[in-house]
């Protein structure tokens, strides 16, 4: 599945990380900064071809309330790793072709004392049987 094959991709490429690298909302209260999440976000169907369309992936780095400089540099390692590449789900063995959507957002979440980023990625989805 792609959320995971981005998941994998991220914690193999991406050191600044240090493996933490979760699903969307489910990154333990107690994680280590900074760390990652991976949400999918439905992108819509293909106008032109009816059994295709595009999965919208959305990374959210987050660090301590202190400064976006080391978020800056991890972002930049986030695109490398998943720019132009084919990610590949190891359990599966699907491939996923990945590209980066080129806006970035900085946020905050003041309740737990978080500064984030948002960067999007978009990959073909294909339904159809095989």
């Amino acid at each position: 599945m792609l959320r995971r094959a981005v998941i994998q991709q991220l914690k193999q490429q991406v050191t600044g990380l240090g493996g933490r690298v979760y699903q969307a909302f489910l990154a333990p209260v107690d994680a280590g900064r900074p760390y990652a999440t991976v949400k999918m976000v439905d992108g819509g169907a293909s106008p032109r071809i009816s059994f295709a369309g595009d999965h919208v992936i959305e990374v959210r780095l987050y660090d301590d309330y202190t400064s976006f400089i080391g978020l800056d540099t991890l972002a930049h390692d986030v695109v490398l790793s998943l720019h132009g590449r084919i990610v590949t789900d190891a359990d599966t063995g699907n491939q996923y072709e990945v590209f980066w959507l080129p806006v970035m957002n900085d946020f905050v979440e003041e309740d737990r004392k978080l500064i984030g980023r948002l960067i999007r990625f978009r990959a073909a989805a294909i339904y159809g049987r095989g």
